[in-house]
């Protein structure tokens, strides 16, 4: 699916609206995301991985490699009006926080929809702050679950909606059900072994989701982690 090319966005549009509609007007937002990007070698361990499993089910739904995040938390559409509020609160939670070692560990699936490579490591603190953040600067309806740390690499088509759309660009999300006729688990034992690459994450970034035939991302704003580790303030 080709994508746009995420933009540099170095920081969020001040002249949010209100979040309140005037009689006959909508609020606007956008859908976004708190993420952290992986290194480049750990992108091309997962290319490698996706290139020798794609050719078992060319069908699915691949992830483009400049595509490839680690979502901490999904937010849903923002009214424009939040945007500032959220800025604020998601800097003063990297501000906290330190940076996290992780690193590459193993692959699998949830179901026969979704195809993924695990990333271990302390994550959840950072994944929970982000979502007080939002929720604080008012976003509703967060998914409040536990973070499983994951890389998406594809995606199960909706066998429906491939029945009435047949093009390459058309595809169902099979977000919330199972998606019938899709067995993963030939394409989860091709993906084969992943290296156990190890990477800091120190810094995230708050992403838009452009829905549409090619959806790509782009990145609003991001944040160095400037917490100190629990080593380090004992040397202070």
């Amino acid at each position: 699916m080709p994508a746009e090319p995420p933009a540099s966005g170095r920081g969020l549009a001040t002249g949010a609206r209100p979040s309140t509609a005037v009689s006959g007007e909508h609020p606007t937002g956008a859908r976004l995301f708190v993420a952290a990007t992986p290194p480049a070698e750990v992108i091309d361990a997962l290319v490698a991985a996706v290139g020798r499993a794609r050719p078992v089910a060319p069908a699915l739904r691949w992830v483009d490699v400049e595509r490839i995040h680690l979502t901490l938390a999904f937010l849903g559409t923002v009214d424009d009006g939040l945007r500032e509020g959220l800025s604020d609160r998601l800097g003063r939670v990297a501000r906290r926080h330190p940076p996290v070692d992780v690193r590459l560990a193993g692959v699998g699936r949830f179901g026969d929809r979704v195809l993924w490579a695990g990333v271990a490591g302390e994550l959840a603190p950072l994944a929970a702050g982000a979502r007080r953040a939002a929720a604080k600067a008012g976003v509703a309806g967060l998914d409040d679950r536990p973070l499983r740390a994951h890389l998406t690499l594809a995606r199960a088509r909706d066998d429906r909606r491939s029945r009435r759309q047949d093009g390459p660009g058309h595809a169902g999300s099979g977000r919330g059900r199972e998606v019938s006729g899709t067995d993963l688990r030939p394409v989860l034992a091709a993906l084969g072994e992943l290296p156990a690459l190890a990477w800091t994450v120190d810094r995230f970034d708050l992403m838009r989701s452009v829905l549409g035939r090619h959806p790509y991302y782009t990145v609003e704003s991001t944040w160095p982690l400037e917490g100190a580790r629990s080593g380090d303030a004992d040397d202070l």
